[in-house]
């Protein structure tokens, strides 16, 4: 009977845990940290980035309902980023600050995979109080979610399925998606996506435009800044391309002030085709087939994690990665082919696993394999020793 009281006893305590899951990428006001969705098919999430070239942005900001009074233990999910080719303490170090108050622990700098690192302990009153993320160092922090429990040694599930049913029940999202029709569906609001949703909807088709960003263009967009161009109005067909002046900008060149990329042109442009629904900031996150073919795609909301399955007989992958055509079982390359396989010139002799963009991998010239990444970087070179900025 003693045993069984302390079992009781206990376990009750652990039934009345309080406890709070909050999304980084939510955040009401963010400051100078960016939200980075492009991982997010991996992770489940997207996260804060503080991209600042090696100089700390400006805070990230939000409230909060925390259910009762009491002690809260905090953990951050977080990544350090250098961790698959460096040991020491990595360069994206941040800290947290619950109500104005500091919380002592830099947070990721450590560890070798998205884990929950123990941010300190916070004692608050029910209701609303304040969450403040401080860049320290403006190379690419990162942050998913703080999580509040009264209940010590309290962990979030690490393991990715896990995880995402544990957001889901934290952060009261329904199991199942709403769900829409449409003759179309484009995935990516970039200039091929938007041009294909153009198309389709003045032939008369219902399209549903997916753009995982708040603004489109893609690379176009003021948010990546590359110039619109390539050859139009050749032959055969005089009239490829013609679309674009449309919408395409009026200044020349990369990396130009981002007013240069008038990514209002670009909205009004979608905004006047009547048949086009845009569903901007979701990203696609996974597909429904039957055979050999896609019934639906689902997609999820960048910043409230909301989820919608869009249902059509047609999908028009415009992701740039092949995203849609990959999670519906396609076949695929990766890297770059042979010389002899298509008779290509500049191609490599052998084919090989190089690619364009954030897999990009260096290797030793004279060894012909992986070797240390590079201290320089962005423009700003740091200590090999502790990632930290020198002159």
């Amino acid at each position: 009977i003693y045993i069984s009281l302390i079992w009781m006893v206990f376990h009750g305590a652990s039934l009345h845990a309080a406890s709070l899951l909050v999304e980084a990428e939510s955040f009401t006001e963010k400051g100078g940290w960016v939200v980075d969705q492009q991982f997010m098919d991996l992770m489940g999430s997207p996260y804060l980035l503080a991209h600042g070239l090696g100089s700390p942005v400006e805070n990230a900001s939000t409230n909060v309902q925390l259910p009762e009074n009491g002690t809260y233990y905090i953990f951050v999910r977080t990544y350090n980023w250098t961790s698959p080719w460096y040991d020491g303490k990595g360069p994206g170090k941040f800290t947290l600050a619950v109500d104005n108050k500091k919380l002592p622990v830099v947070l990721g700098d450590e560890g070798k995979q998205w884990m929950w690192q123990p941010a300190g302990t916070v004692s608050v009153k029910a209701g609303s109080s304040s969450l403040t993320l401080k860049d320290l160092t403006g190379f690419n922090g990162r942050c998913d979610a703080i999580y509040f429990t009264t209940e010590k040694g309290q962990l979030p599930p690490a393991q990715a399925t896990q995880l995402t049913d544990f957001r889901k029940k934290m952060l009261d999202i329904p199991a199942e998606p709403e769900q829409y029709s449409y003759d179309v569906i484009v995935t990516g609001g970039g200039i091929a996506g938007m041009c294909a949703a153009a198309t389709a909807s003045r032939l008369g088709c219902k399209v549903a435009l997916i753009n995982d960003r708040p603004v489109l263009g893609g690379n176009n967009s003021s948010e990546v800044r590359v110039h619109l161009g390539g050859n139009i109005g050749v032959g055969p067909n005089s009239g490829l391309g013609r679309m674009i002046r449309e919408f395409g900008h009026s200044k020349e060149g990369n990396a130009k002030p981002a007013a240069n990329y008038e990514d209002e042109k670009k909205e009004l442009f979608i905004a006047n085709e009547k048949n086009i629904t845009l569903y901007a900031n979701y990203r696609a996150i996974s597909v429904k087939t039957d055979g050999n073919r896609i019934e639906s795609v689902i997609i999820k909301h960048i910043e409230n994690g909301k989820e919608v399955e869009l249902k059509a007989p047609l999908f028009s992958d415009c992701t740039g990665d092949g995203t849609i055509g990959y999670l519906a079982g396609a076949d695929y390359n990766m890297g770059r082919e042979s010389r002899a396989e298509y008779g290509e010139e500049l191609a490599p002799i052998q084919p090989d696993k190089m690619t364009m963009g954030s897999s990009v991998q260096w290797y030793s010239a004279d060894k012909g394999k992986p070797t240390r990444f590079p201290i320089f970087s962005y423009g700003l070179q740091f200590n090999e020793k502790n990632c930290e900025k020198v002159t």
